[in-house]
């Protein structure tokens, strides 16, 4: 079932298009994570969402109820939409602990106290921060300010949970460990949840489902996995992870079709749908190479190449390797390690055509 619908939302500030007729449909208890670089309009489509800012054009829906539309003239106050927002420097009152934070929703609805304190209880229960409810955010180290502004959002019982880059500010291992905690609340919860950030690591981990976004614009979306393995653009394939974009001219040769993309590097596409004289931009990930010092059997390489440069990163290696004109990334077991000035055959073993 549809909990969110966004419909060709347009955000202008004077000149400057935040976004552009961005549409997404959003599953009742989905995560979603849109993901892009900084300035391509994440967090502006957010606050459209949350009502913080009013949107040119389009129309957004939470289940069947019209939050805005700029045909019909609606526009529902923040207030009023019922949407948990966590944002990106948590934005707590310095001056109230932890519970007084977390309970302010319910304070402003006027809730009873007793109310209150079992909801309060709850939340610092389920977010472990029993012992912390007296602190106030200064004494509170960044994963449990995260923790308690996420229970300020998560107190409402929110319809919708947006999240703005809220793991941004954090060290790496904790960013890692508040990537499982949100991810097991939400499920447990059955939150639905749109995930903004530009960590594309943090995206493939946590959601459900990707959407890329860049200047403003929708470009893909699928599962973490579909995003990653299969790119719909240049843009796409460079941004989520790593890739070597190769830029080649088809020609044919006997009973095959051979991307020649210089005098020493060249391969075999007759698997794809391409036809001789065309040229084409293929995607190959760092991890989909492999590299030997000597030929494997009768198979035939993609060329020769010389190693000019290699990065330890603990679980992998990734070379440089120098072939003709182009520069490729390779990743390898640190077990299967070279030396810079090694020539090396390379070999793919998988490649994607891009648009």
């Amino acid at each position: 079932m549809k909990m969110l619908q966004i419909k060709d939302i347009s955000k202008k500030f004077g000149l400057i298009t935040a976004v552009e007729d961005f549409s997404v449909d959003i599953g009742n208890g989905e995560l979603l994570a849109v993901l892009g670089p900084s300035g391509c309009g994440k967090s502006t489509l957010l606050s459209c969402i949350a009502g913080i800012l009013k949107a040119d054009k389009g129309e957004i829906f939470l289940g069947k109820r019209c939050l805005y539309s700029a045909q019909k003239g609606i526009n529902v106050p923040p207030e009023e939409r019922n949407i948990g927002f966590v944002f990106q420097n948590y934005a707590l009152w310095p001056h109230m602990t932890a519970e007084r934070n977390i309970s302010y929703p319910l304070r402003i609805r006027k809730r009873t106290k007793p109310f209150i304190k079992k909801e309060v209880n709850h939340i610092l229960s389920l977010l472990r921060l029993e012992d912390k409810g007296n602190r106030y955010p200064h004494q509170l180290s960044g994963g449990e300010q995260q923790r308690v502004s996420l229970g300020r959002a998560l107190i409402m019982g929110p319809d919708l949970l947006l999240l703005d880059e809220p793991l941004s500010n954090l060290d790496a291992r904790l960013r890692e460990e508040m990537q499982k905690e949100i991810r097991k609340i939400q499920r447990d919860l059955k939150l639905t949840v749109i995930h903004v950030t530009h960590d594309q690591s943090e995206a493939l981990a946590m959601s459900d489902r990707i959407v890329v976004m860049n200047n403003g614009k929708f470009i893909q979306e699928g599962s973490p996995d579909d995003v990653y393995n299969n790119p719909n653009s240049i843009f796409a394939a460079d941004f989520v992870g790593t890739s070597n974009i190769i830029r080649g001219k088809v020609v044919k040769s006997i009973n095959k079709l051979i991307l020649v993309c210089g005098s020493d590097f060249r391969f075999d596409v007759s698997h794809i749908p391409i036809k001789p004289g065309e040229h084409a931009v293929f995607s190959v990930r760092p991890e989909d190479i492999d590299i030997t010092l000597k030929k494997k059997g009768t198979a035939n390489p993609v060329g020769t190449g010389v190693i000019v440069e290699h990065i330890y990163r603990g679980a992998h290696i990734q070379y440089e390797v120098k072939i003709g004109d182009n520069s490729l990334k390779v990743q390898v077991h640190p077990a299967d390690s070279f030396e810079t000035g090694d020539v090396v055959f390379l070999y793919f073993k998988r490649i994607k055509r891009l648009k």
